[in-house]
């Protein structure tokens, strides 16, 4: 769930970090908005030369990509305290064996964990060291706050300079930073403790040959918390100041583009899991949203965590910065599910252009099912599979349709299909049939039709009526392509 290292396949690369937390913490708590917002881009450092281009544009939602689902957000999460007796804990980092690196911002320390339980202290005399990353050379890159500048530490405890400068100025306080598979180092520079020396409160990018520094994101109240995608293409930047998140995308030459707003939450360190969840830093407690800003489990807190990152060999174990003490939690994985493809494309003839179910396909009309179609499925696709369901909350999923073994010259299921693949059980009454959205209670309820591309048919032994939608979800791990995903709402009158 994590990556230390371009070498280690399968990892996630995410550094997570964070600033040192203000005696005011005001949170837009669950208040969750998609929308258009503007970004500023502005000024460029290269070997002395400064090139300045400013503008501000209007900018359209873009989408966060998905790796699959490793935790299982039901289970009852256990937090253990495995260290305490710190000043201020930030900017965790796991390194290639499973332990982590943490600083600690007032003693000047950097601490090392291991998954024994083991606390040593790695580097001390540090001004301030607060956001952590190990880069593709095993060197662990520290946000030193107090001196304005980013460092770069030897397995061995040899330190570098990297870049203390913007046009000639030091930084405020760098505080958290995220290396992209290119090598490249995004980081926020803040201000809490000091003046702000560079005309306001920025976000930065150091080329991967430590050349250049550009400024790449202007006019937030307070960035913090970043982190980006396995593959590189996003950025997620908290704005503290402003209690929102950020999302960006990200250009081949280290530049931003379309800036979205993905939650109105304000967040300190913030890390990515392999589906793509993003776990944030709030009062008290970490909350997990999924790729679409929906929240799937608060993990509450004695202390303010600060921050975020997996650890353990086998990357299960969420290691938890928190002021005065550390934490650690046992993760029990979950299904694991299609990668959403970006050309694959679920659609319905009947559907309206706002999404809204039509009654006929409900308990309130004559429970019909809906007309799907799919279209651009990957080259090997060799059976087809749809999943209907709807989250009431991360322990609470209904399923209305589980179909498989749907054959690979099909593209679609026409309305009140019959003959095509083979119908599992659903959660209403647990026949092997279509259940009608009934839910209970006022206001709009959104059902996910979900169609999966399979390399081969799904191997199960049990009976049809046997066969849930986990049942299925596991059958398929192995053998999905792509899937592509169609939201339909309704709410009972």
């Amino acid at each position: 769930m994590k990556n230390y290292s371009l070498a280690f396949a399968f990892s996630l690369v995410l550094v997570i970090s964070g600033c040192q937390m203000g005696t005011e913490y005001i949170l837009a708590r669950h208040s969750i908005a998609l929308q258009s917002t503007e970004i500023l881009i502005t000024a460029t450092e290269t070997k002395g030369t400064d090139v300045v281009e400013t503008s501000t544009e209007q900018v359209p939602e873009v989408p966060v990509e998905i790796i699959s689902t490793p935790v299982d957000f039901t289970q009852n999460f256990q937090v253990t305290a495995i260290s305490g007796s710190y000043q201020f804990t930030e900017g965790p980092a796991a390194a290639p064996d499973g332990s982590v690196y943490f600083s600690d911002i007032t003693s000047g320390r950097i601490y090392n964990w291991n998954d024994t339980g083991s606390v040593s202290v790695f580097k001390e005399g540090l001004n301030a060291p607060n956001g952590l990353a190990f880069d593709s050379e095993g060197n662990l890159i520290v946000c030193e706050g107090g001196a304005g500048r980013i460092i770069s530490i030897e397995p061995h405890g040899g330190v570098s300079v990297l870049v203390d400068q913007f046009q000639g100025v030091r930084f405020n306080e760098p505080n958290d930073l995220w290396i992209s598979p290119d090598g490249g180092i995004y980081f926020t520079d803040p201000s809490f403790q000091s003046d702000v020396v560079q005309g306001g409160e920025h976000v930065y990018y150091l080329s991967p040959d430590h050349s250049t520094i550009t400024r790449v994101i202007s006019g937030l109240v307070k960035p913090n918390g970043i982190v980006g995608t396995v593959e590189g293409s996003t950025l997620f930047v908290s704005d503290y100041g402003a209690g929102k998140i950020y999302s960006f995308e990200i250009e081949k030459d280290g530049s931003l583009s379309n800036q979205q707003l993905f939650i109105t939450v304000g967040s300190d360190g913030m890390a990515l899991d392999d589906a793509g969840n993003l776990y944030i830093t709030t009062l008290n407690e970490v909350q997990v949203y999924d790729h679409k800003a929906v929240l799937l489990k608060e993990i509450h807190l004695q202390e303010n965590p600060t921050n975020v990152t997996f650890a353990g060999t086998g990357e299960n174990i969420l290691f938890i910065t928190a002021r005065t003490v550390v934490y650690s939690i046992t993760l029990s994985p979950g299904d694991v599910v299609a990668t959403p493809s970006d050309s694959m494309k679920l659609t319905s003839p009947d559907l309206p252009s706002d999404g809204r179910l039509p009654v006929k396909y409900t308990c309130d009309g004559s429970a019909s099912t809906l007309a799907l179609n799919w279209s651009d499925a990957p080259e090997g696709t060799q059976s087809y599979a749809v999943i209907m369901h709807h989250t009431a909350s991360s322990e609470d999923i209904h399923w209305y349709l589980v179909l498989y073994n749907i054959p690979p010259d099909v593209t679609g299921l026409p309305e009140n299909f019959t003959g095509t693949g083979v119908l599992g059980n659903n959660s209403v009454n647990g026949r092997t049939e279509y259940a009608p959205p009934c839910s209970k209670g006022p206001g709009d309820k959104t059902y996910t039709y979900t169609v999966y591309a399979l390399s081969a048919q799904p191997q199960i032994i049990l009976p049809e009526s046997e066969v849930s939608r986990a049942v299925l979800l596991d059958a398929m791990k192995d053998i999905t392509l792509a899937s592509a995903e169609l939201d339909v709402i309704y709410a009972r009158p």
